[in-house]
């Protein structure tokens, strides 16, 4: 290395994200070490079958081109390549061209792993494999190193010991006896003979189950315990039961040993004294708010929790499912004081929830998609109630930032607030004759969950729902050309395509170009296969399991949808910080290099899952 120019590949190295996280002796070392390329324009770069190397385009453009003469992609300054350029890697093989004269810096990709040995997260960054970089880049090391974080400490830590252990055999009236009189807790557990769990009973299941059903309190405490209760063991993360908590709504988990055997429980209490968790103790303000005005304060709460698990976390899903939690807890409380203002519902009713609030995908520039289902002899006066109710509740949710939907697809609009037989007349009509008016309906309503009323009136139609659109080739068919109309933007150089927002900024809808784009195709192959879960990563996990998608399929889509779902979150977070609108729309143009290799990288995996579901439909998609 000529020490006239060491001084300026240190410089230039110095800018470069990831590169710029090594301490200066380290970033020294590596500089020293790098090779300097010229080609000429035209001029292929040459490549070493015995060697593997990473390179960084200090000026210039060039092109990479695949093994069959189709344009990979175009590159230009601080962008980085090689990843895949690997000898042992002849699959992913592909040539490089100069455009222009161009300066490259070569990195020897051993000598370089060997160079910052010491520096693990730096290391995934720059791995091989593009589910590790993509895994890398989501998570911050000074969460994961923070192991005395709220998020990041055992169950057993926070769990209370106290509790009450019952047969399944005991009378109701003697557990009750025991919750309060011998412990004086919330909750009992039932166990077998051989003391594991096998169900659970509440305060609050013997108020609605017994109270209120008018049981005879000498029967068996079986006939009204929750069988099977979601457990977690001692040494799991807090994470993971606030993950159960968010997602199944549960107020006690019962913590287990290996042997399945409880040794405490832990609520949400337990989280807001020992922990801090700000979306749980939300939740629970929420629940207990007197009015709509004592909401639209606690909603000024919701970007705090937010902020908080964004610091505490890497998970993507974990932050969408919290959200989801709260828009939950908010509507659920809405629609308590709907009715405390209108009065008793005058029939059974079902309010559900669509699109990605369905999924437990919410994020902070979620709007509204919901929607009533009522019983099959619902009245016009029945509706006439139930219209005023809806109106109450969506004018409510925009009050506490949940914008309404600009499709009017909100209870609010009386199409979508009918009696159960006209939801399986909209179901069966779609479902038959996917036109484009009626796929549009079906698309925000072909994912729907239970969030307050008759659970068995709800049920009822997401079965008929279920069986409607499963193994449905022509539905399948019209979702295959839906999906195909977006793809990923990447334009005829296979450089990122922007539009322009309305202040003449160039962006990237990053749900556009690339988490509707998953999402819609995932949730082809689950329908093609009678998929029952709704949650996108869930069906990812799902289509793997059941080997419908291959590993390498599935570990590509997973990494790339849990990146690009970070991406928002984060767009988001930085728009808080800032105090500027919360959208979807990303500035490519403050990426580093690794970034928009990422974006590339993954926008190539989503083109390429979107080719399969196409080869799949080849001859009907034409």
């Amino acid at each position: 290395m000529d020490n006239q120019v060491l001084p300026n590949i240190l410089s230039f190295l110095q800018t470069i994200p990831t590169f710029s996280e090594l301490p200066r002796n380290t970033l020294k070392e590596v500089a020293e070490a790098v090779d300097i390329i010229v080609l000429d324009g035209g001029e292929i770069l040459n490549q070493d079958l015995e060697k593997s190397y990473l390179y960084i385009i200090k000026n210039g453009v060039i092109k990479q081109n695949n093994p069959d003469g189709s344009l990979r992609s175009k590159l230009s300054n601080d962008d980085i390549f090689g990843f895949n350029l690997q000898p042992d890697d002849a699959k992913q093989t592909y040539s490089t061209t100069a455009i222009e004269e161009t300066l490259l810096y070569q990195f020897n990709y051993r000598v370089l792993m060997k160079q910052i040995e010491a520096y693990p997260d730096i290391k995934s960054q720059l791995n091989l494999s593009l589910k590790i970089r993509l895994k890398a880049s989501i998570t911050d090391p000074n969460k994961s190193r923070q192991s005395s974080h709220q998020y990041m400490r055992a169950c057993a830590d926070l769990m209370t010991s106290k509790m009450a252990l019952v047969s399944a055999d005991d009378s109701i009236q003697s557990v009750a006896n025991q919750m309060r009189d011998a412990v004086g807790v919330s909750c009992a557990f039932i166990i077998a003979k051989d003391n594991t769990l096998i169900g659970v009973v509440t305060d609050k299941d013997i108020t609605h189950r017994v109270v209120a059903d008018c049981v005879d309190i000498n029967k068996p405490i079986s006939t009204v315990m929750t069988v099977n209760p979601y457990t977690i063991f001692g040494n799991e993360l807090v994470m993971e039961a606030i993950r159960l908590m968010t997602k199944y709504n549960i107020q006690h988990i019962p913590v287990v040993d290996n042997k399945h055997q409880v040794i405490g429980y832990i609520t949400p209490k337990d989280l807001i004294q020992n922990s801090g968790v700000q979306g749980i103790y939300l939740v629970d303000k929420i629940r207990h708010a007197h009015s709509i005005t004592h909401l639209i304060e606690l909603s000024e709460q919701r970007n705090e929790a937010f902020q908080e698990i964004m610091e505490s976390t890497s998970s993507p899903s974990l932050v969408g499912q919290t959200l989801t939690t709260i828009y939950d807890a908010f509507t659920h409380r809405l629609i308590e004081l709907a009715i405390e203002a209108f009065g008793k519902p005058p029939c059974a009713f079902s309010w559900m929830v669509a699109g990605s609030h369905a999924r437990n995908e919410v994020h902070l520039a979620s709007d509204q998609d919901n929607a009533i289902i009522l019983a099959e002899d619902a009245t016009r006066a029945d509706r006439m109630y139930f219209n005023h109710l809806a109106m109450y509740i969506c004018k409510g949710l925009s009050n506490l930032g949940y914008t309404l939907c600009t499709g009017r697809f909100m209870a609010a609009t009386p199409k979508w607030c009918q009696n159960s037989k006209v939801w399986k007349e909209y179901y069966r009509k779609w479902s038959d004759k996917p036109e484009y008016d009626s796929l549009l309906n079906l698309n925000v309503f072909i994912e729907i969950r239970h969030i307050y009323g008759d659970k068995n009136l709800f049920d009822g139609i997401n079965e008929y729902r279920q069986q409607q659109i499963s193994n449905n080739f022509q539905l399948s068919l019209a979702l295959v050309k839906n999906a195909l109309r977006t793809r990923p933007p990447l334009g005829i150089f296979q450089n990122l395509v922007l539009e322009k927002d309305g202040h003449n900024n160039r962006v990237l809808n990053i749900k556009k170009a690339a988490i509707s784009c998953i999402s819609d195709v995932v949730r082809i192959y689950a329908i093609m296969n009678n998929c029952r879960y709704i949650n996108t990563n869930e069906r990812i996990k799902w289509l793997y399991q059941e080997k419908i998608l291959n590993k390498v399929t599935y570990q590509d889509l997973k990494g790339t949808y849990q990146y690009v779902c970070h991406l928002r979150y984060r767009h988001q977070q930085q728009a808080i910080e800032n105090n500027q609108t919360i959208d979807n729309l990303l500035k490519p143009n403050l990426f580093g290099s690794f970034e928009r290799q990422h974006l590339k990288d993954s926008f190539r995996i989503v083109s390429s899952f979107q080719n399969q579901i196409k080869m799949k439909f080849m001859k009907f998609t034409k």
